[in-house]
């Protein structure tokens, strides 16, 4: 029988490092921070993704690596499969946005004609009750 590959040894992803904003939790899906004063810091620095801030809904991917406070590096896997916090019951297919919650997917489109309309990913399984980690593919963005 083929022996099954784990999404972690799978050369297909894409995988960049940023330098967190503040604690980032492996699963939690991240933005470019379009808070920082200078351009520079704007593509290379993450907060977590999330709607209710104009300078979080950049969403880059998914974090690999867990950041435990502001200056931490954290690996992004920013096209492939990995696996993000997604909210309650989302569908095998269906598209995943950012929300309100800072950091978790959900396949409920954002109703604004912001980024955060945009689809960071597509749900690889289905989510059952409660939100938690689920396999997903991450669409490049960046």
């Amino acid at each position: 029988a083929p022996e099954a590959v784990g999404v972690a040894t799978l050369n297909r992803r894409k995988v960049e490092t940023f330098v967190a904003t503040g604690p980032i939790a492996i699963g939690q899906v991240v933005s470019l921070d379009a808070s920082q004063t200078g351009d520079g810091d704007k593509g290379i620095k993450v907060s977590l993704g999330d709607t209710g801030s104009n300078d979080t809904v950049f969403a880059v991917g998914v974090a690999l690596t867990a950041a435990a406070a502001s200056g931490d590096k954290v690996d992004v896997c920013i096209r492939g499969i990995c696996e993000a916090q997604v909210d309650a019951n989302a569908l095998k297919g269906n598209a995943l946005y950012l929300t309100g919650t800072a950091g978790q997917l959900d396949d409920v489109a954002p109703a604004a004609p912001l980024s955060e309309s945009v689809p960071v990913a597509q749900c690889m399984e289905d989510k059952g009750a409660g939100a938690g980690l689920t396999t997903v593919f991450v669409i490049g963005r960046f």
